[in-house]
């Protein structure tokens, strides 16, 4: 199951650009790897008050848009191409819902999670195979 986790300013986040946001980064990691993917999309939003984030050891700084998407290592290896493809498609959907200026500072993490060390449900996902 891909988790999307997305770090921005917490004045971004106004009522408007919510759903945007969520529907773009549903459909990056849908163009990539399938419709098959959409109902396992999981996308968590975090606003940082940029009183309370700090570059520098100066607080005040607004933070850039970060993305996280964490999934099984399987779903990067499926494709040669997938990180590259994840790694463009979830920045224009950053870049789409918020602005094209944010695209030049937005990060993107892709982290495949083996599946010892991966569980549902209590259960690691290598035992359940």
């Amino acid at each position: 199951m891909p988790h999307c986790t997305v770090t921005l300013a917490e004045e971004l986040l106004d009522g408007t650009v919510e759903q945007p946001l969520v529907d773009g980064l549903t459909d990056a990691v849908v163009s990539v790897y399938g419709d098959w993917a959409r109902p396992l999309v999981v996308i968590a939003l975090h606003g940082v008050p940029t009183a309370r984030f700090a570059v520098g050891g100066e607080l005040g700084a607004a933070p850039p848009p970060d993305v996280l998407l964490h999934s099984r290592a399987g779903l990067f290896t499926r494709m040669p191409d997938a990180a590259e493809r994840l790694a463009a498609a979830l920045t224009d959907a950053v870049a789409a819902a918020l602005g094209e200026a944010t695209r030049e500072n937005t990060t993107v993490h892709l982290v495949g999670v083996p599946d010892d060390r991966s569980a549902v449900g209590g259960v690691l996902v290598s035992a359940a195979a």
